[in-house]
C-alpha cells in the first residue's frame, strides 16, 4: 500500500481522524480528560473474577484472596491485580437486556437495542465528535486488537475509531514516498484541493464533503509530531519494563502512550471469554492477561501522573451464569455481571452494587449498560443527553435514556 492507498482507505473505511469542523462543548467540571475503555469481548465470569460475594456453590473451582484493601476480594486468577485494588472500582450489579453476543456487544457500545434500520454510533465515535478540536493532530478515537473496530452508526466515517490491529506495528504507509519531493507534492495537493473546490461549489454533497475534510485531516495525522505515540521503542524503558510481552500487555502500552498525547478514547480489545465448555482449563490464561496487563497499565499512569486525568474502564457485553454447566463451562448471563472503573476520582478500593446470594440477578443498585455510558460520557464534560439525528432526522441521545450515577466518584 503506498501513500495515496493509505489515504483512500481512510476515507473509505470511515477511520477516525481530526476534523476541521468539530463542535466541542465539555463542560467546565470534567474529571477525566481520556478514557481507556479495556473491552473484554466473550463475556466476563464474574463469579471468577471480580464478584465473589456468594454462595460458596457459585464459585465453582475459583477460590478467594484477599486484596490490599480490606473488605475488597478477587478471586486466585487475579494476584496482581489483587495488590492494585485501592486503585479500582468493583461494579458488581450491571445488567443489560440482551444475552446473545452481537446484540450484547452492540448494546454495550452503542446504548441501544440492535435496529434493522439504522446503526447508532458507539460511544467512542460520540466522544470523537465531540471533544475534538481543529488544534487535535491524532485521532481521539483509536481501537487496539483485534474484535469491533470503533463504528460511528449514522455519524460521518471520519469520527470512527483509527484500527490499530498490532500495537507493535505502529501506523503503516504514513511517510511520503520518496520517490515524490515535498515540493512537488505539495503542488499536487494545491491542484486537488482547486479541483475539490470547483466540484463542491456545483456537485457538493454532505458525504463529498466529510471525504474531503477526512482527506486532508490523513495529510494532517500524518505529519503530525505526535505520531511517534504509535511507536513503543520511544517509550522511557523505566515504563517498558512494567509490561510483559503479551500482545494485550502491550496494547495497554500503547493505550497509555496515547492518552498522556491527548488521544480522548482508547479502547483496547481482549476477546476469547466465551466459556461454555472446560471453564477452568480456558480461563486462566486470559485471566492472566488481563491481570498482568491492567495492573501493569494502572501503575504505567500513576507513575506518569496520568490517573487522576484517566478514566480507565474495564467492560463486557454481560456474564456468564452462576450455575456451571455439564460441559463444565457457564452460560450467558445480562441479568447480573461486572465491570470495572479505576482514575478520574472514582470511588477506588470500594465494591458498587451487588447480585443475589445465589449469583441470579443484580440486587443492591442495579446498574443497566445506558447509565454505566451515561456515566463515562458525563466524567469527560459531555452530556448524556447529547443529541445527533440519523439520516431519516430521527434524533437519537448519546446514551439513550441513560443517566450518569455520580455517586460513583468522590
Amino acid at each position: 500500500m503506498n501513500r495515496r492507498e493509505f489515504i483512500y482507505s481512510v476515507g473509505m473505511t470511515g477511520m477516525s481522524l481530526p476534523f476541521l469542523n468539530a463542535e466541542m462543548n465539555p463542560a467546565q467540571t470534567a474529571k477525566a480528560k481520556s478514557v481507556i475503555y479495556i473491552f473484554l469481548q466473550g463475556g466476563l465470569s464474574q463469579y471468577d473474577s471480580f464478584n465473589v460475594d456468594v454462595d460458596k456453590a457459585v464459585m465453582g473451582k475459583s477460590t478467594i484472596i484477599n486484596s490490599n484493601v480490606d473488605g475488597v476480594r478477587v478471586s486466585n486468577y487475579f494476584p496482581t491485580l489483587a495488590k492494585q485494588m485501592d486503585k479500582v472500582l468493583v461494579l458488581n450489579s450491571m445488567k443489560t437486556n440482551q444475552g446473545a453476543h452481537p446484540a450484547g456487544i452492540y448494546k454495550m457500545l452503542t446504548s441501544y437495542n440492535p435496529r434493522s434500520t439504522v446503526t447508532h454510533p458507539e460511544l467512542g465515535a460520540w466522544v470523537n465528535k465531540r471533544l475534538t478540536s481543529e488544534q487535535d493532530s491524532l485521532p481521539n478515537f483509536i481501537s487496539i486488537g483485534n474484535g469491533r473496530a470503533g463504528n460511528a452508526g449514522f455519524l460521518p466515517g471520519q469520527w470512527a475509531a483509527l484500527p490499530v490491529k498490532n500495537p507493535d506495528q505502529g501506523i503503516n504507509f504514513i511517510q511520503r514516498n520518496e520517490s515524490v519531493e515535498k515540493d512537488a507534492f505539495k503542488k499536487r495537493l494545491d491542484i486537488l484541493a482547486s479541483l475539490n473546490k470547483d466540484f463542491d461549489k456545483d456537485y457538493g454533497t454532505k458525504d463529498t464533503r466529510s471525504y474531503v475534510d477526512s482527506y486532508a485531516n490523513s495529510l494532517k495525522f500524518m505529519e503530525s509530531k505526535d505520531i511517534d505515540a504509535f511507536e513503543l521503542k520511544n517509550e522511557n524503558s523505566k515504563i517498558v519494563r512494567l509490561y510483559d510481552k503479551n500482545e494485550f500487555s502491550r496494547s495497554c502500552l500503547l493505550a497509555g502512550r496515547l492518552v498522556e498525547r491527548g488521544v480522548r478514547f482508547v479502547q483496547v480489545n481482549l476477546g476469547g471469554w466465551d466459556y461454555h465448555d472446560g471453564i477452568y482449563q480456558k480461563f486462566p490464561a486470559n485471566a492472566n492477561k488481563l491481570d498482568k496487563g491492567l495492573s501493569s497499565l494502572l501503575t504505567h499512569l500513576s507513575q506518569k501522573g496520568l490517573l487522576e486525568s484517566t478514566l480507565v474502564v474495564v467492560s463486557t457485553e454481560f456474564g456468564r451464569k452462576p450455575d456451571v454447566n455439564p460441559n463444565k463451562g457457564r452460560d450467558h448471563h445480562p441479568n447480573g455481571f461486572t465491570c470495572l472503573m479505576a482514575g478520574a476520582g472514582v470511588k477506588a478500593g470500594q465494591i458498587y452494587g451487588t447480585t443475589s446470594k445465589n449469583g441470579k440477578e443484580a440486587a443492591e443498585n442495579p446498574l443497566d449498560v445506558i447509565d454505566f455510558n451515561a456515566t463515562i460520557a458525563w466524567r469527560l464534560g459531555i452530556d448524556p443527553s447529547s443529541e445527533e439525528k440519523s439520516p431519516s432526522g430521527r434524533p437519537f441521545k448519546l446514551a439513550n435514556k441513560g443517566e450518569a450515577r455520580k455517586e460513583l466518584f468522590s
